[in-house]
């Protein structure tokens, strides 16, 4: 099986099914099963912990651009009756700038893919 890894903050939200979005340089593929894991200690220095398998249901192309005013746009191919905030796994707007913010440089725009995923299994704890 595949693997990519998760960090931490989001276990929670991907196993209550409220992260069903990821955005990554390349996107996964569509309908194989993946292995969302974090490093139990510093990364690739200590074990992989398995939290969940997941199966990606499509992607698209986003483009994050950080302002010179400081504000963060987020520009897709996809509808969302969901926040992006929130399918990305955070609580608020402002969360996810933070987050993103420090990765694209003041004036500028970068091109990363938005993945759309959902659990493929009903376990309820992670598996380790």
């Amino acid at each position: 099986m595949i693997k990519r890894p998760i960090n931490h903050r989001f276990h929670g939200a991907v196993l209550a099914d409220r992260k069903t979005t990821t955005i990554r340089d390349k996107p996964w593929p569509v309908g194989v099963p993946i292995m969302l894991y974090a490093w139990s200690g510093a990364a690739y220095r200590s074990k992989q912990l398995d939290i969940t398998p997941v199966v990606v249901k499509g992607f698209w192309t986003i483009r994050i651009t950080h302002r010179e005013d400081g504000g963060m746009i987020y520009a897709y191919g996809r509808v969302n009756e969901t926040p992006l905030h929130e399918t990305e796994g955070f609580a608020t707007r402002a969360e996810m700038d933070e987050w993103f913010r420090p990765l694209v440089k003041r004036g500028e725009t970068i091109e990363k893919s938005l993945m759309l995923f959902s659990r493929s299994n009903n376990a309820d704890e992670p598996r380790r």
